[in-house]
């Protein structure tokens, strides 16, 4: 009986704006607010007994709901949480990019696949390939959508229907819920786990390997440590059995650091070069982390992998578009013209935070703070270091916290101390004004 208060859809279309989206889609989308409200309904039979208030809610929810398809996703937000590499946030951010590329090559046709020299069709990863090799000293190089792809297909060339021996301490949950066993197993190979959660031996490895079919894997524990009665396997040890036995060894590098670096939070990150220069057969790691650039997984080492790599099918489903492709090379040629000081990611890193106290006009009830930040994106877990900020008094912290999320460009801060705290470290030049206006608006 409740249900015949529901209004038709013509009459709901009718009392609707358009927003611009087509007949069509708007009727899809009055269906399936409809459908909500009918489910309500039948849950609640007296959550509506006006007919004329049910058709205003109907409307409004449709309009709602057309704002939020209509919307530019993603949108930008302020990062204020002192994170620099916010896996929540899109991790590194691009900077000028997108301004001092020529987009016009990626809005039209391109050479993407095609060589001039020889008039004929070429590889898409040929300048990236040439890039990887002289930036790391690697033999070759390929590129894929992201880390877990890049390990994903260098499993299923290397190993599939064969032994992964890899230690238990390093079969780690990433990002998402994301296992590596999980993408072991997607890829054809055997896990063998060896040693024990806190301790292994490269005995432990000798014991399982098989030669020709065993392939070894070294996994970067980046987002987590282990202290205490603690045992682990170099690389380079890994490497000097896998020679012995003629086994390869596939390095998940994770972060990306292609060499160190002089910031002290980063003394302990492993490198692309050191896992290169221990002799890995191949090294995978993340672009969009502490290399700074687009998401993608990159695969550095021995030529004759890679090749086998490239020519796998799995390569196609993974491999990268123009863009990223673009915004990717980008970024590497910074390194190599040694101007990586200039992407987002070191230029916030080693910001003068000094010179921010005069971007921002405060108010009563909110300070200048001494913070901790923090590097991020599964690097280096417990390293942070000094940073500067905002600390929030002018009311409760979590309505504050709410309502500069809420905002327009919502700016994203902490609670710590019952105060909600914003880290200016992790405010790009173009977010100044914005807070400007937040505080304004207190």
């Amino acid at each position: 009986m409740s249900l015949k208060i529901l209004p038709p859809i013509h009459e709901v279309l009718a009392a609707a704006d358009t927003n611009g989206v087509a007949e069509v889609y708007r009727a899809r989308i009055a269906r399936d607010v409809l459908a909500r409200f009918r489910a309500r309904l039948r849950v609640d039979a007296k959550a509506f007994v006006d007919r004329g208030a049910l058709r205003d809610a109907i409307v409004a929810e449709i309009h709602r709901e057309m704002a939020r398809l209509l919307t530019l996703f993603p949108r930008r937000v302020i990062n204020g949480t002192g994170i620099v590499l916010h896996t929540n946030l899109g991790r590194a951010p691009l900077g000028n990019a997108l301004k001092e590329i020529d987009m016009t090559v990626a809005a039209g046709y391109s050479d993407l696949e095609w060589d001039a020299h020889s008039q004929k069709r070429s590889s898409r990863d040929r300048h990236l390939g040439a890039l990887l090799r002289v930036l790391t000293g690697a033999e070759s190089g390929l590129a894929v959508n992201n880390c877990a792809g890049a390990l994903l297909l260098m499993l299923n060339t290397m190993a599939r229907d064969k032994d992964v021996i890899v230690s238990r301490s390093e079969l780690v949950e990433i990002g998402g819920g994301f296992r590596v066993p999980e993408i072991m197993e997607a890829s054809g190979c055997r896990l063998v786990e060896v040693g024990t959660t806190n301790r292994t031996r490269i005995s432990d490895f000798a014991k399982k390997a098989k030669a020709r079919q065993s392939v070894f894997l070294k996994v970067h524990q980046s987002n987590f440590v282990q202290r205490g009665f603690v045992e682990s396997v170099s690389l380079a040890e890994m490497v000097q059995l896998g020679e012995r036995l003629r086994i390869p060894v596939v390095y998940d590098n994770g972060s990306g650091l292609l060499f160190r670096t002089e910031f002290r939070s980063l003394v302990s990150e492993p490198t692309v070069e050191g896992g290169l220069k221990d002799g890995a057969t191949v090294v995978v790691c993340s672009a969009d982390k502490l290399l700074g650039s687009v998401q993608a997984g990159l695969i550095m080492g021995r030529a004759s992998v890679i090749d086998l790599a490239r020519r796998n099918p799995l390569y196609r489903a993974l491999r990268l578009d123009k863009l990223r492709l673009t915004l990717l090379h980008y970024t590497l040629a910074r390194y190599l013209t040694g101007q990586q000081h200039t992407l987002p990611i070191w230029r916030l890193i080693a910001s003068d935070l000094e010179s921010c106290r005069a971007k921002l006009n405060l108010r009563s009830g909110v300070e200048w703070v001494t913070l901790k930040a923090q590097t991020g994106g599964g690097s280096n877990p417990e390293e942070s270091f000094e940073s500067l900020g905002l600390r929030f008094t002018y009311g409760p912290a979590q309505a504050l916290k709410e309502k500069f999320a809420a905002r327009a460009i919502p700016i994203l801060g902490y609670i710590r101390g019952n105060a909600f705290h914003l880290d200016v470290r992790t405010f790009l030049p173009e977010d100044f004004a914005e807070v400007q206006r937040a505080i304004d608006d207190l």
